[in-house]
């Protein structure tokens, strides 16, 4: 299973336009041939995958995501360790997994704020709204989908952890304002 992330554009923005602001960022834009998302959106509207490949490990849409801690406490039992040092060493290891998520955190951000960017400048240059669709897939991106449950956001009110809380499979449309 693989991760996507399908842009929304309607069909009067002029692919080059967009091609060049997706570029900017390290990002490129394959048509997605899906009649079953097509059918959901309307005849207005192309949608546009934004890597060669998938998106897995995308930040959008990861915020539910996040992997739980598990504490080794048992197995240190099995091999004889007191309970006082087990205590300690889950300490440590929750200390170091809060480091690590953390890190990841600030990665996420750092990837979200880029997509704001790319959001701003497809708004700033005359569409009146996009849509981004996080999506998993188990086998092609064209294949028969259910049609996404929809969301709407006012680009004012969109702030970077807002994508990372981006519920998976859902369409969201961002408008300028």
């Amino acid at each position: 299973m693989c991760t996507f992330i399908t842009l929304f554009l309607p069909t009067s923005f002029p692919h080059v336009e967009a091609a060049a602001i997706m570029e900017r960022s390290g990002r490129r834009l394959f048509a997605q041939d899906s009649p079953s998302l097509q059918a959901a959106v309307g005849l207005g509207w192309q949608p546009w995958l934004s890597a060669a490949h998938c998106d897995c490990g995308t930040a959008l849409a990861s915020a539910l995501a996040e992997p739980e801690w598990k504490g080794d406490a048992e197995r240190w039992r099995k091999k004889g360790w007191s309970e006082a040092k087990i205590a300690r060493a889950l300490a440590e290891q929750l200390a170091r997994h809060a480091q690590d998520q953390q890190v990841r955190r600030d990665e996420a951000l750092g990837d979200a704020g880029q997509w704001l960017q790319r959001i701003d400048a497809l708004l700033q240059s005359g569409a009146a709204r996009i849509g981004l669709l996080v999506r998993d897939y188990d086998g092609s991106v064209d294949a028969r989908q259910p049609a996404p449950p929809e969301r709407h956001w006012s680009r004012n009110q969109l702030a970077a952890a807002d994508l990372l809380g981006f519920a998976p499979g859902t369409l969201h449309w961002i408008e300028r304002g």
